[in-house]
């Protein structure tokens, strides 16, 4: 069984939220399981209208395609045909030339969950006591610290963490990001905008985590934090907790 809490707030800076979500509800196809977060870019209304797109288009390509075929490639392929859709707005639009979105999502079968990411939103999985980041940020910083040529105290990767590699619809094709956790109960997933990550170490997360029992209470205390810690960006939040009982 799962618990879900999911916040998403325009923070203390932008005068737009281009942050958007979604949880999943039982329309019967492999949607029914799932969570999305992204986080818009290109402008006022571009970044708003790639954010809902991705949001909204997976979930719909999920559902119809329904609960025939391999798990991950059903994600993949929908994360792909998505893209493609967003593209080809994005070139026949002046009006929204240049938008682009990040994705993570998470389906659960059972007792693990199916992730693909694409850009700088991110995948925690909190279990025993621990926090370990699941995805791999698509950021030219993050990038240069896997490769070993840079610091994440150093002053370039603070003057260009928001510098992102890959997005949803700024190309024609998506290389996204497949990974698989097992979560058993007493597990929690966290899926987040870098409004949140951005402005929050990975100990304040997981003392978060640690200290708030309650699935929406440990939600709404991480968007606050964010926003104590600057606000700087719209923050958007999911949190499932898989508790003892299975019931999707």
């Amino acid at each position: 069984m799962l618990k879900v809490a999911a916040f998403t707030d325009i923070g203390l800076v932008r005068q737009n939220n281009e942050d958007s979500l979604y949880i999943g509800c039982p329309w019967g196809g492999l949607e029914e399981n799932l969570f999305v977060v992204a986080d818009g870019m290109g402008g006022h209304k571009g970044g708003e209208y790639a954010s809902r797109f991705v949001a909204r288009r997976i979930p719909e390509l999920l559902h119809a395609r329904g609960k025939k075929g391999n798990i991950d490639r059903a994600l993949e392929e929908a994360t792909e045909k998505a893209n493609a859709a967003l593209y080809r707005i994005s070139c026949e639009s002046e009006e929204l030339k240049g938008l682009g979105s990040t994705l993570v999502m998470a389906y659960w079968d059972k007792s693990r969950f199916h992730i693909i990411n694409v850009g700088d939103s991110r995948a925690y999985l909190f279990r025993d006591g621990l926090l370990m980041q699941v995805t791999e940020d698509h950021s030219l910083v993050e990038e240069m610290v896997r490769s070993g040529r840079l610091e994440r105290d150093d002053e370039m990767y603070r003057a260009n963490r928001h510098v992102i590699t890959r997005a949803m619809g700024t190309e024609p094709y998506v290389d996204e990001d497949l990974f698989r956790v097992e979560a058993p109960p007493g597990s929690r997933l966290l899926l987040c905008t870098d409004g949140l990550h951005g402005m929050l170490e990975g100990d304040l997360i997981t003392g978060i985590l640690t200290e708030e029992e309650d699935t929406e209470a440990a939600a709404e205390r991480l968007v606050a934090e964010a926003k104590k810690g600057g606000g700087k960006d719209n923050i958007t939040v999911i949190l499932i907790d898989v508790l003892e009982e299975e019931n999707t």
